[in-house]
């Protein structure tokens, strides 16, 4: 779902410097998510969930039928984790980023 925000009281220098302020809302909006307690422990989850995958694929034997199976299975609980704490990260760079062209932009 996505919430509409009402930028009409804001004079915007061009199309690119809303884009930017959009970018720099989103990024400040992840770091409150983060910050919150869901966030914290959807954060803490996902650096749980990969350790143990860490663990678990070095305990894997090879010559289990069902290796294949588990190991990729463990594959994708990995991507899930390393992939939220990714776009957690690339959001708050992304905005950080849009915040500095927003203050050459108005210079």
């Amino acid at each position: 779902m996505s919430e509409e925000v009402d930028y009409s009281g804001i004079d915007f220098v061009n199309d690119a410097e809303r884009t930017y302020f959009e970018e720099a809302r989103l990024g400040i909006s992840f770091m409150t998510f983060l910050r919150s307690d869901v966030g914290r422990f959807m954060h803490g989850r996902a650096k749980l969930d990969l350790e143990e995958t860490k663990t678990d694929i070095l305990v894997l034997s090879s010559s289990d039928p069902a290796f294949l199976a588990e190991f990729e299975r463990l594959q994708q609980k990995a991507w899930c984790a390393e992939h939220f704490m990714q776009w957690c990260s690339e959001a708050i760079v992304n905005g950080k980023n849009a915040e500095q062209q927003l203050e050459v932009i108005r210079e």
